[in-house]
């Protein structure tokens, strides 16, 4: 609803207008009425008045300069102008002072409300645009707010496959996220791999330590240079470097990474590693850092140390026809059936149009077998456990023909895909080793470094894949199974606490007691005096 004022020195005026007209039929709330400018300064200084209707001829003070001053103090109030004189300089004034019309007395009072109604339109129009441009600029500080996380987002499903990196998909994405980047800038990425925290911590605090390793990152790593820091699906960070000159800076990167190892170690309690790919495209990103991460799995020797994506691991820019085999296996490992089998269809319709001969068949058929037996070695499975038959010596036999390769390929990575997605459900088979082990041995010291050494796994590889198939920290889990199995032996046994503690993996009894009451809000005494049943 709005308000209305109505300025005239004639008490008659006013009273005809206030009371003559039928205002019902416009949103009006109030209406106020004046005598003079002084008079209506004072309602407009005081309350909010949308439309001014005012006589031109006053004493003291007409309604022009009533005009100019309303538009100074009050410049969101419309005002109509009433004269009783067809003077063509109080008509030019009243347009020059952008009053909103100007009427000539007697007024015809259909007419005025009318005019009324018009002006009020204006009044709506202009709020809506308000409202419009606070909503607009409250939403755009909101999406400044979150455009980091929006352009992690954006790195993390190209890394994962989650979009397509054909210039025609990533150029309005650039666009969206304000990056200066074309498809063929080079990007070079740099992984970084937290190996050791020196000291314990629950979930909660490594995530608060990751939060604050990928700030440094930031801060250290790329400082002055164009980029962005973001979490892989992996659980490593990767600093992607936008269009580096990677000559002039190979020197500078490596004093960075050292200086980034340098202060994690000190201030962050973190022993990290960090391994410098080679600036690709972001069509070859995806291979690149997963290549750095296979560098990575393997690396078992170098801590705290700076290493460079070796020659024979760079990817190898295939031709025309040949698979991506990074993108397959990430595909076939995240049980992606439906995309694989359309890039498997895609390959082949390229391949009858070049009419490959039956050499590239063998080559397809053995690299097609040795990048599923890869993806199976990492998940430490046995290929009989996905081929029950040996089906996939079937493909020998398939060689005879192109058509006859795509259906085995088809039947052969969609039997390994449909496996993969169901086995991602459950708890990878080096999981479910380690937490063995922890349970036989939960009365000895357990270090990350025995359980990695245990299943043949690199630390930080087995500490990401922990919290991935369990949703706990190693030091979480093993801290939880300890105080269940006191919390039985205290029930149930007449045992020395102390002794209760040492059988559990803790000389430490002070230490001890301080974990159990934390995990379940007694002390070890208190829990035994509340549960104990032997007699």
């Amino acid at each position: 609803m709005y308000n209305l004022l109505v300025v005239d020195d004639e008490a008659v005026a006013v009273r005809g207008i206030v009371e003559g007209i039928d205002w019902s039929v416009l949103p009006i709330a109030e209406i106020y009425s004046a005598c003079d400018a002084e008079e209506a300064r004072e309602i407009l200084g005081s309350r909010t008045v949308h439309v001014m209707i005012s006589d031109i001829d006053m004493p003291s003070e007409n309604g022009l300069h009533l005009l100019k001053w309303t538009k100074e103090h009050s410049p969101g109030t419309e005002t109509i102008l009433l004269t009783g004189h067809a003077d063509f300089a109080f008509a030019q004034q009243a347009v020059q002072l952008n009053g909103f019309d100007y009427l000539l007395k007697p007024i015809d009072h259909d007419l005025l409300r009318d005019c009324v109604g018009k002006a009020l339109g204006v009044v709506r129009e202009r709020e809506q645009d308000l409202a419009f441009r606070r909503t607009y600029e409250y939403y755009y500080e909101q999406w400044n707010r979150q455009l980091p996380l929006l352009v992690e987002r954006f790195w993390q499903d190209v890394l994962n496959l989650r979009i397509g990196t054909a210039p025609a998909q990533l150029q309005p994405l650039f666009k969206l996220y304000g990056l200066k980047l074309e498809a063929e800038t080079p990007i070079l990425p740099l992984l970084i791999s937290v190996e050791r925290w020196r000291q314990e911590w629950n979930a909660r605090d490594e995530e608060i330590l990751s939060y604050a390793l990928q700030n440094a990152a930031s801060e250290i790593l790329l400082r002055d240079w164009d980029g962005h820091v973001v979490h892989a699906q992996s659980g490593m960070l990767v600093a992607l470097v936008y269009g580096p000159d990677e000559e002039s800076l190979r020197s500078e990167v490596q004093e960075r990474c050292e200086e980034y190892i340098r202060k994690c170690g000190e201030y962050l309690y973190a022993e990290v590693s960090c391994y410098i790919g080679e600036a690709v495209p972001i069509a070859g990103l995806r291979a690149c850092v997963h290549a750095l991460t296979e560098m990575e799995r393997s690396n078992i020797a170098a801590k705290r140390s700076v290493l460079r994506l070796s020659p024979a691991a760079k990817r190898k820019k295939p031709s025309a026809s040949a698979p991506n085999w990074p993108e397959w296996a990430a595909l076939a490992e995240q049980g992606k059936r439906a995309e694989l089998l359309r890039r498997v269809e895609s390959l082949f319709d390229t391949l009858r149009a070049e009419q490959v001969d039956y050499t590239y068949m063998v080559n397809y058929y053995f690299g097609l077998v040795h990048c599923v037996f890869q993806i199976l070695q990492r998940r430490s499975l046995s290929p009989s456990d996905v081929y029950a038959d040996e089906a996939w010596r079937n493909g020998e036999r398939a060689m005879r023909s192109l058509d006859a390769l795509r259906d085995w390929s088809v039947r052969f990575l969609g039997t390994a895909a449909d496996y993969l997605a169901a086995e991602r459900r459950e708890a990878s088979n080096a999981i479910i080793k380690v937490q063995r082990y922890i349970e036989r041995n939960l009365d000895r010291e357990l270090s990350r470094e025995a359980l990695a050494e245990h299943v043949y796994l690199n630390q930080a590889y087995l500490s990401r894949l922990f919290h991935k198939e369990t949703g706990k920290s190693i030091t979480d889990y093993i801290a939880e199974l300890r105080v269940e199995k006191a919390k039985e032996s205290l029930a149930k046994t007449n045992e020395k606490i102390g002794e209760i503690a040492a059988s559990v993996g803790y000389t430490n009894f002070s230490h001890f007691s301080q974990l159990f009451r934390k995990l379940t809000g007694f002390t070890p005494q208190d829990y035994r005096r509340k549960h104990q049943d032997v007699t």
